[in-house]
């Protein structure tokens, strides 16, 4: 488990290294791109909290949030006006697709629409939830859009992530050290970083 402090810790040491926090995914990327990630699993009261910590850095970063998930409601009045707020803030809001739910990947469009008008915004990149399939084939895109396990964000940066609540640490100071070949792509979830006491 970590914490807020650490997080700040962790985001000002990736960026006195020259790396700039992007939240355009579509944009042509250099070797200081910094992607950072959160896929909302459990709690959008914790990426809300994260999101400000953030803002308070000036710094913004993208956040998925799931449709099919059992532990929220992403369309509860509360959880809605918590997404707008943290779009508001200058943050990337988008879904988080679970697609073992569906019997094929067509229903995507459906949990797109929904999200496009709900909370006003274009959905032009995917995060992937349980993505073994897409990491077979990499390059598979959902109706045109672009997901976060493709070759170019997947294998053409260098990717980090919490999951399971791995320490990312050693691997980021390993990043840091090397001579930069290409940016990083950075998974973080709200929920290993919210301090409980």
């Amino acid at each position: 488990m970590f914490n807020l402090k650490l997080y700040k810790t962790l985001i000002k040491r990736l960026l006195n290294a020259g790396l700039k926090p992007s939240t355009n995914w579509n944009k042509k990327l250099s070797k200081n791109t910094l992607f950072i990630r959160h896929d909302i699993d459990f709690s959008i009261e914790y990426a809300y909290r994260l999101a400000l910590c953030e803002s308070r850095l000036k710094i913004y970063s993208s956040f998925f949030f799931m449709m099919s998930t059992n532990f929220y409601n992403l369309l509860s009045s509360h959880n809605q006006k918590l997404v707008k707020e943290i779009s508001s803030m200058g943050h990337k809001v988008s879904i988080h697709f679970d697609p073992t739910v569906y019997k094929n990947l067509k229903y995507f469009k459906y949990e797109k629409n929904v999200f496009e008008n709900i909370f006003g915004e274009n959905v032009d990149i995917v995060s992937i939830h349980r993505p073994r399939f897409f990491l077979k084939s990499n390059n598979i895109k959902l109706s045109g859009i672009s997901q976060t396990y493709q070759d170019v964000f997947f294998k053409k940066m260098k990717y980090i992530s919490d999951s399971n609540c791995r320490d990312v640490f050693p691997q980021i100071i390993k990043f840091l050290e090397e001579p930069r070949k290409f940016g990083l792509h950075l998974l973080i979830h709200p929920i290993w970083w919210m301090d409980m006491g």
